[in-house]
């Protein structure tokens, strides 16, 4: 992959594309299953952080139905996409000031057969399969470029179509009824997890338009899809 996410640290500037976003990745503080809610919870310190605030002042909520979150500070909305992931083992967030995002986390040994159904062919013969990591990556890109494209909407596998896919980086659209987005993703490794970061325009969504072209900013993104080799070193 094209980089290492940390956990427990707090890392400032990831790239997604011509974007960026922090990230914050980290163990759960309870014994067992990891839940949204404490997601959240550090979603507020990552986005207390990025604001500059003192933490008990944000705060990060979930939208139904879709669960995007939102977050404020002193019950007012701020202008910072914000976005969770929780799986066993680990939870994170992602935000960012310039571009919508989505981030999702996906433990390849999870990652069967069994999600084939959720994939096209085409997607499926965009990279050949390395002992499920290839799955682990379209369905964290999925859920991720879902998040990203902020429609609000419950999530179904096959609205969201990945169009391109190498070992660093994808591009995506999603299609809800007469809306439309479109955007590009990044991957990383996170010890034995698969993390999967979508961007795209903030403007153009808070603008709602039913669809949006992608020539012109992607013209402007330095994107590192290529056909590159699966990195062997994500840990089993």
């Amino acid at each position: 992959f094209a980089e290492d996410l940390a956990i427990g640290r707090m890392q400032h500037g990831v790239r997604v594309g011509c974007w960026s976003a922090d990230v914050l990745l980290d163990a759960p503080l309870g014994v067992g299953e990891a839940t949204s809610g404490d997601a959240l919870r550090l979603a507020e310190d990552l986005a207390a952080a990025s604001l500059r605030s003192e933490p008990r002042v944000v705060r990060v909520a979930s939208l139904l139905p879709s669960g995007r979150p939102v977050a404020t500070m002193k019950g007012v909305p701020v202008g910072l996409s914000v976005s969770i992931s929780h799986v066993r083992g680990l939870i994170g967030a992602a935000v960012s000031a310039d571009a919508r995002v989505g981030l999702d986390i996906v433990d390849p040994a999870e990652a069967g057969r069994s999600l084939d159904i959720w994939f096209t062919p085409d997607e499926l013969s965009l990279l050949p399969d390395d002992h499920g990591l290839v799955r682990a990556m379209l369905w964290s890109a999925k859920e991720a470029a879902f998040k990203a494209a902020s429609l609000d909407t419950e999530f179904r596998p096959r609205m969201v179509a990945i169009e391109s896919l190498s070992a660093n980086a994808f591009e995506w659209r999603v299609q809800s009824g007469h809306a439309e987005v479109c955007g590009v993703g990044c991957f990383a490794a996170a010890g034995r997890y698969v993390v999967a970061l979508a961007a795209t325009p903030s403007t153009d969504i808070e603008r709602g338009e039913a669809a949006i072209d992608s020539r012109d900013w992607k013209a402007a993104t330095d994107r590192t899809i290529r056909s590159t080799p699966l990195n062997q070193g994500v840990s089993a």
